[in-house]
């Protein structure tokens, strides 16, 4: 075996790939969740839970990386008291103090969520400190932050949406009015950046071949794809929507209310182009 790797989150939808390519490159794989799933070398572990992280890892043959994609993902209902942003933080610290003093390689997976509104309808560059809108992109920013200041050997990989054929929902609303079969044709054609499944398990593959470093990756498919051709794959009738009507929503809705920010950002993803720079970066040493 190559070595012994933690995937946290392992009965979702990108956890669960990773399993299966990571265990089939060698890697002694163990994987935690708060559901179960059926495969081996698997624990029911409630991660905001600090005892039994504490206990989980104390009892655990060493590891030699964590895979970390546990989280409450955009748009789901964080429990109650709680919003989600300090129940994926409070996951991340648990999981930072149990290794202590011996943190392991982090392969941190991130989200491009972590922009905000500063580049409208152009291609966002990566930046090592952006300003987060939303909250969601607020905690993982700050859970980057957290792990940029104690880990000698990471990779924080900020994604564009995933998806796989039966993971289409982040391709979907940008192309159904929600609740409906009817479709959305925006002219002119917004373009928009995605990431195939197989090209988050290519990267994280790769970050756990790589030498040892520190490093900030932004990665998607290698081509962005228009609206309109996102709208020729599914069936359906189609409304005409210019995009100046997304342009004038965003000036006239005010971003100090969060409700009406979460607004805006929704209008801007797909209304607006929204693609990203695809590279990695040093992060430089621990300061």
């Amino acid at each position: 075996m190559k070595g012994h790797v933690l995937i946290t989150g392992g009965a979702g939808f990108i956890g669960s790939h990773l399993i299966r390519v990571v265990s089939a490159a060698g890697y002694s794989v163990s994987s935690v969740s708060r559901g179960l799933i059926h495969t081996e070398n698997f624990s029911v572990l409630d991660l905001t839970n600090s005892s039994q992280v504490d206990a989980f890892v104390a009892r655990s043959k060493p590891f030699d990386a964590i895979i970390h994609c546990a989280a409450i993902a955009h748009g789901e209902k964080p429990p109650k008291n709680s919003t989600v942003s300090d129940f994926n933080s409070l996951i991340v610290q648990n999981l930072i103090n149990a290794f202590g003093a011996t943190q392991p390689h982090w392969i941190f997976l991130s989200s491009i969520s972590v922009y905000g509104e500063r580049y409208l309808g152009s291609c966002v560059p990566i930046e090592f400190f952006p300003l987060a809108s939303e909250d969601y992109g607020k905690g993982k920013l700050r859970d980057e932050n957290a792990l940029s200041k104690i880990c000698e050997h990471l990779d924080i990989v900020r994604l564009t949406p995933v998806y796989d054929i039966e993971h289409m929902k982040d391709i979907k609303k940008r192309v159904f009015i929600p609740k409906t079969g009817i479709k959305l044709k925006i002219l002119p054609s917004p373009t928009y950046s995605f990431c195939e499944i197989r090209v988050v398990c290519d990267m994280v593959l790769r970050c756990l071949y790589d030498s040892p470093d520190r490093r900030l990756h932004q990665i998607g498919d290698k081509s962005s794809i228009s609206q309109h051709d996102l709208v020729k794959r599914f069936p359906g009738i189609s409304i005409i929507v210019p995009q100046l009507f997304f342009t004038l929503a965003l000036i006239l809705l005010p971003s100090r209310i969060p409700w009406l920010r979460n607004a805006r950002l929704m209008l801007k993803k797909l209304g607006l182009t929204n693609t990203f720079e695809l590279d990695v970066r040093q992060l430089g040493k621990i300061k």
